[in-house]
């Protein structure tokens, strides 16, 4: 029989349950129901899921939970026994630690619960300085501590209330235009799949278009009416929406070409190349465009021809609801979504209206035209809904629980909003081994290169755990504990194993070379680059090869002696390198030609095209003479061995996760140079997509 946990944060509310999600938890007894039906918990599970459900959406840390449900002179083994708790709560949540909805494990640190929470049962409490509002929405609030009630008084008013619709409430709406309380949002859940949201849009009819990747499957396309939460598909619409114009056309992109086709039905109709980011005006008339070929500065036009500026890796353009401005999600530093909010006027003027954001993904209108909203966060990955006038003012509209994206906002002040779980992951695989293992450290990792015999894994953390500068790690592949070198973005081992190089998110205009041992940091500049974008030393650390960007241009590869003298192109402008593929010998180098493979000298030369590399991406080499490239797919990353002497290319491994549901692509992989080690990293992303009314 369960018996009831001694918690502070319960004492006084014995009468009442804590809901959350489709369950109902009564402390008292460690009693877990679910659409009437009760599950009964040991009472240490009970204590721990207790805990977690009254901090719902923070990180509940290891130590506070030995503290408050192991008390002082508790003799047991804490780790075995908090390892069985958690999953004693899995299996009554029917939850999974890979994919979780409900528990989500921060690794070395602690718990969250990722869904909001509510005290249900009992008298209604009034207000106190202990605890939040009673009721909002017609829900009950969390009680809390008066310092954490201080500290978080107006988020915690508008996540306990709105967020609360996230799980909880939607299943009892019947339509897409829920109501709401005056001042207080209300949320209504549109997709119910598992797997990421890749794009949404309002249709002309308040409709909501969206496409996503339900279980591991392509993305597809689909429509939900205002009067029913059934989603029809639309066939043949694999493709990210842009816009959707007042006319009923869909504007979307395939790779980098910007088409067009009725909403209704019909053929697409192909209207431009080279395009990353797209909006339509609300009249449908004009459209503003973001272009960009080779990695370079992207142009924005609007109308289409008529360039308004440059603007440097655009995710997003969104055309104002006057037809007089575009705002832009614009990207500095290459390979990360850190960000800023940038404007342009008709005539050209350029402005940035928010910067400094460590992860920005998701632009639209206000309904009334005098703001942008954007998701955004100063650090991690965990995004809140914000907003910025046209005079640089910010304030939050949602705070963050998990990761927020805004898709679209609609005229009637209806918002599409996203809320995602992202995690990475690493895979590694030794030479006696028979299955792939994990090998993840915190939220993000990213792997950046194996060591040759690959008993060493170099990587970095880009989320929460690595903190606003970013985190380099070094881990034997045996499972140790990670060595932290220094910050920035790991990019490659050094020869002799003294040395990794990293690129600063704070200061891309340099390489520093992290000492792995005693040591410190060296720091590389060269005259005229002002972004290094990736970096490698070759095999006999004399030199350095670098993709680089100077202010006016695009990327290319250079290589630079390490101890004096000026760079070197290697490749022309717009061929770039993201992996090492330099040869064991430090000779050439491997990269792009055209949408092949080639041999670059680092000498000098003309490079010297492989054979049957069509639309291939370098990983690296297999001794003198065989290279490993993959082929552009996302997932699974198909990795093929080519035999230069022969000129022979012949399949070596597919690399994908058991599980695909919410795995985008395959970020990176590394192979040892004997070919015996390898090790990937992804990214996946469980997405559940809201239509929110009451935001002001």
């Amino acid at each position: 029989m369960g018996a009831e946990p001694d918690l502070l944060w319960v004492k006084g509310e014995r009468s009442r349950r804590f809901r959350f999600g489709i369950f109902e938890l009564d402390p008292r007894g460690g009693e877990l129901w679910k659409a009437g039906v009760r599950t009964r918990l040991q009472p240490q599970p009970a204590r721990v899921l207790t805990l977690l459900v009254s901090r719902a959406g923070d990180l509940v840390t290891r130590e506070e939970i030995q503290r408050e449900v192991w008390h002082e002179g508790t003799f047991v083994d804490f780790e075995q026994s908090l390892n069985f708790c958690i999953r004693q709560i899995r299996t009554a949540l029917g939850d999974q630690a890979a994919t979780p909805r409900y528990v989500e494990t921060l690794p070395r640190r602690g718990y969250r619960l990722l869904v909001p929470a509510e005290v249900v049962g009992g008298a209604e409490a009034a207000p106190t300085a202990e605890r939040g509002p009673a009721s909002v929405q017609g829900f009950p609030a969390v009680a809390v501590s008066p310092s954490r009630w201080q500290r978080l008084r107006r988020p915690i008013l508008v996540a306990s209330a709105a967020l609360a619709g996230l799980v909880a409430g939607v299943t009892a709406v019947k339509v897409l235009t829920p109501r709401a309380t005056a001042g207080v949002p209300a949320f209504q859940r549109v997709t119910f799949g598992r797997g990421y949201v890749d794009s949404a849009r309002f249709g002309p009819e308040g409709q909501v278009i969206y496409t996503a990747a339900w279980e591991g499957r392509p993305v597809e396309g689909f429509v939900v009416r205002t009067a029913s939460l059934d989603a029809r598909p639309l066939p043949h619409l694999g493709s990210r929406i842009l816009a959707v114009t007042g006319p009923g056309e869909l504007l979307f992109v395939a790779g980098k070409t910007l088409s067009r086709a009725p909403l209704a039905g019909g053929p697409a109709k192909a209207m431009l190349e080279d395009v990353v980011a797209a909006d339509a005006a609300p009249t449908g008339d004009d459209v503003a465009v973001a272009r960009s070929r080779d990695g370079g500065p992207a142009r924005i036009e609007y109308p289409l021809g008529r360039v308004l500026g440059t603007a440097l890796r655009p995710s997003m353009v969104r055309i104002s609801r006057d037809g007089q401005m575009v705002a832009v999600a614009e990207h500095p530093v290459a390979g990360d979504d850190r960000g800023q909010v940038v404007l342009f006027d008709r005539e050209g003027r350029r402005r940035i209206l928010s910067g400094d954001w460590a992860s920005l993904n998701g632009l639209a209108w206000s309904p009334d035209g005098r703001e942008v909203w954007f998701t955004a966060t100063r650090v991690g990955a965990d995004c809140a809904l914000h907003a910025v006038d046209l005079e640089g003012h910010v304030r939050t509209l949602v705070p963050a629980l998990g990761r927020l994206v805004v898709h679209d906002v609609f005229p009637d002040g209806r918002v599409l909003l996203e809320r995602t779980t992202l995690k990475s992951e690493v895979r590694f695989h030794g030479p006696t081994e028979a299955a792939e293992r994990d090998l993840s450290w915190l939220d993000l990792p990213r792997v950046a290169q194996l060591s040759g015999d690959g008993k060493q894994m170099l990587f970095y953390e880009s989320g929460e755990g690595g903190g606003p500068t970013y985190t380099s790690y070094l881990r034997a592949t045996d499972g140790a504990v990670p060595v932290r070198l220094g910050s920035g973005r790991a990019m490659a081992l050094s020869n002799d194993g003294r040395f990794a190089v990293s690129i600063p998110v704070e200061a891309p205009d340099r390489i520093d070379l992290l000492p792995i041992g005693p040591g410190e940091v060296r720091s590389i500049r060269e005259p005229g680059i002002s972004e290094f974008q990736w970096a490698a030393l070759t095999p006999d650390d004399a030199r350095l090869v670098f993709t680089g960007a100077r202010a006016d241009g695009r990327p290319r590869l250079y290589v630079k002696p390490l101890v004096d003298g000026p760079a070197r192109p290697v490749t022309p402008e717009g061929v770039a390198l993201w992996s090492n593929s330099i040869s064991p010998d430090g000779t050439v180098v491997v990269a792009r030609c055209e949408s092949a493979l080639c041999l670059y000298p680092l000498a000098g030369g003309e490079p010297r095209p492989i054979a049957d590399t069509d639309k291939m991406s370098p990983v690296g080499w297999l001794g003198e003479g065989t290279v490993i490239a993959r082929a552009d797919s996302p997932i699974p990353a198909r990795l093929f061995r080519f035999d230069l002497a022969q000129g022979k290319r012949t399949p070596w491994h597919e690399l994908a996760p058991q599980d695909m549901a919410g795995v985008r692509r395959i970020n990176s992989v590394s192979v040892a140079q004997d070919g015996r080690s390898y090790a990937y990293s992804y990214t996946r992303q469980v997405s559940d997509l809201y239509a929110v009314t009451g935001l002001r």
